[in-house]
């Protein structure tokens, strides 16, 4: 079989809105970005929408399909979060992310004030985790609650006694917002279950309140001048993840290269190798350094390689475009080596995207934008005119617009590995050649 590599590169959030602050421009067509214009004019681009067009995805859901797989196998963020940190998610059970919050009562509604969390304060941290004890367990409605604490002001929530992942979120997102009533969702399958469970989680978080409001540590921070930790804000309900790995699903010996819990547990959910490389406050070094082991885990076999940057992302969560344009900078300055091997070498498929489009203005979290992408190396790869990358540029782009489903059968075919539509030799529908077929023998 080929054995050309794949470097599949997502810059988080990597799409975006026209600024007014940048004369018009989205803050990747105003970076200077040399690297990823080079990888361009060698290559091909387009755009690429995760899903469908207008709807904006977080970044596991994105993940998820742009490793080829498909929402029915979905099994929710929160599996991916407590994998990644280390928790197991058991059968029948449901688990979700608790993140512990400052919040006001007003007029018997809970507005939440501020995440624990974003502060990044070590002894917050630390109050956290033992108020988390105080509140660990309980039950009701036939079901049974059981939190535990996994570090950075968060909890792992897990329901069981036959409780249903069909249920809303709590926690409303955004600060000086109300927390919303879990409900169970209109499409559930078993709409009994879902009532159920949605009505145990707001016995559970009225309790919660209680508890946390009475605890003694809240009257110590009170005393310091601090505010109470009185609520813990809960979502992406979901259960233990059943799918192939990622060889089995798409042929390929893959890992993944990033920090973060949330990627740790998507690798992990999909078979990958995950990879963690020591996390630099400089944005070049950071994502140089990941660059560089993926060239060690390609010398050591591995044909897939996933490289995940949170820099734009996270400058446009704080609506600063400038931010975002010079995070994109930052990466491709680290792009110097990838682009020398690509312009000089046939043996490395390099591809370039993002999950999602985060907008640096503006009052959404996401937006439903398509992404840029590009493909670029290998023998395959037929170039197109364009010659600068950014949202603008690539419509011209010789890949046109395709969805998050088509990235994996064209990542395949660049590399001579996809199955000839119509020819089957294997019992599972899977987009790659198998190779030999189990060969036929003569009974007796």
């Amino acid at each position: 079989m080929p054995s050309l590599p794949i470097l599949f590169i997502v810059l988080d959030g990597l799409a975006d809105r026209p600024q007014r602050i940048l004369n018009g421009k989205t803050p990747l067509e105003a970076a200077h970005t040399p690297h990823l214009d080079q990888l361009a004019a060698l290559g091909t681009t387009g755009l690429l929408t995760p899903l469908a067009p207008g709807v904006p995805l977080e970044s596991e859901t994105a993940h998820f399909i742009l490793f080829g797989y498909g929402l029915e196998q979905f099994p929710g963020r929160a599996a991916f979060e407590s994998i990644g940190r280390g928790f197991e998610v058991q059968p029948e059970s449901v688990v979700l992310l608790a993140s512990f919050a400052e919040t006001t009562v007003i007029d018997g509604k809970v507005r939440r004030d501020a995440l624990l969390w974003e502060k990044r304060q070590a002894q917050d941290e630390e109050e956290c985790a033992r108020l988390c004890v105080a509140i660990a367990a309980y039950e009701t409605h036939g079901l049974q609650f059981a939190l535990t604490s996994c570090g950075r002001c968060e909890a792992i929530l897990t329901l069981r006694g036959h409780p249903s992942r069909d249920i809303t979120d709590v926690d409303p997102f955004y600060n000086d917002a109300y927390v919303a009533r879990a409900q169970p969702l209109a499409e559930s399958s078993h709409p009994r279950q879902a009532a159920r469970t949605a009505d145990a989680l707001n016995a559970y978080l009225s309790w919660v309140h209680y508890q946390l409001s009475q605890h003694p540590l809240n009257r110590e921070r009170q005393a310091r001048g601090c505010a109470s930790i009185n609520f813990v804000l809960t979502k992406w309900a979901a259960v233990r993840p059943d799918i192939a790995p990622f060889q089995e699903q798409n042929g390929l010996c893959a890992a993944s290269i990033e920090n973060y819990p949330l990627y740790i547990g998507i690798a992990r959910v999909c078979g990958m190798t995950p990879v963690s490389t020591p996390r630099e406050t400089d944005t070049t070094a950071d994502f140089r350094q990941k660059l560089r082991s993926a060239e060690s885990l390609f010398a050591q076999g591995y044909e897939f390689v996933h490289v995940h940057s949170k820099a734009p992302d996270v400058a446009a969560h704080h609506k600063d475009p400038l931010g975002k344009m010079q995070a994109l900078e930052a990466l491709d300055a680290a792009l110097g080596p990838v682009v020398e091997r690509v312009t000089n070498q046939a043996d490395l498929l390099v591809v370039v995207t993002g999950d999602h489009a985060t907008p640096s203005s503006g009052p959404l979290i996401h937006s439903g934008e398509a992404v840029p992408i590009l493909l670029a190396g290998g023998p395959n790869v037929l170039s197109d005119p364009v010659t600068t990358f950014h949202e603008r540029a690539v419509i011209h782009g010789g890949l046109g617009h395709i969805r998050g489903a088509d990235v994996m059968p064209l990542l395949l075919n660049a590399t001579d590995r996809v199955r000839l539509h119509g020819v089957r030799h294997q019992a599972e529908a899977r987009p790659y050649w198998q190779g030999r077929p189990e060969p036929f023998r003569l009974n007796g």
